[in-house]
């Protein structure tokens, strides 16, 4: 016996007629293939960046002398729980910084200010007004705006600390990658 696939409404094959033909298991499996690829697919969008970003958290506590930290590096990706990364997130933010401030000033450089303390702190509390009607979209870019800022404060930081350990005591100058955000 020939088998041959006919093609049905808007190009589909016959294999999706139960979808065509407007059954409830047909439609259901449907939307849900695409709800669960839509889902797969931000998740991969929003978990690449989130990586890479406590990654860094974690190479700046690293950068930080073990006597002078106020959270063991491996505890950043506690903020890859759902939820819990809501509260998490203001402790990664608290102890980075405070961490960040006793390094430098351990290396008598004192003109580091919070050491991104603010843009964590303002970054957090969007990310929890998200959920807010009317202004969870608005405060969602605000958050990935400031998510940014801090991350690439963090970083440039975090690079002071580890040239300073080669080249000496010294802060951000025109030259340096830390001069970029030396006054967020």
């Amino acid at each position: 016996m020939k088998h041959h696939v006919t093609w049905g409404i808007m190009g589909m094959p016959a294999l999706m007629h139960g979808l065509a033909a407007g059954t409830a298991v047909g439609v259901a499996g449907f939307v849900l293939f695409f709800v669960l690829a839509f889902m797969l697919l931000f998740f991969a969008i929003w978990l690449i960046p989130l990586i890479f970003y406590l990654v860094t958290m974690q190479n700046a506590l690293q950068a930080v002398a073990p006597e002078r930290r106020s959270l063991t590096p491996g505890l950043v990706w506690l903020n890859l729980i759902p939820l819990f990364n809501l509260v998490w997130n203001f402790f990664i933010v608290t102890h980075v910084s405070h961490s960040l401030r006793r390094e430098f000033a351990a290396r008598g450089i004192t003109h580091v200010g919070d050491c991104g303390y603010g843009l964590g702190i303002a970054m957090s509390v969007l990310v929890i007004c998200t959920v807010i009607p009317f202004l969870g979209p608005l405060s969602w870019i605000a958050s990935i705006v400031l998510w940014i800022l801090y991350w690439v404060k963090v970083a440039d930081l975090k690079n002071q600390l580890l040239m300073g350990a080669v080249g000496g005591k010294g802060g951000p100058t025109a030259g340096t990658p830390g001069a970029l955000t030396a006054g967020l």
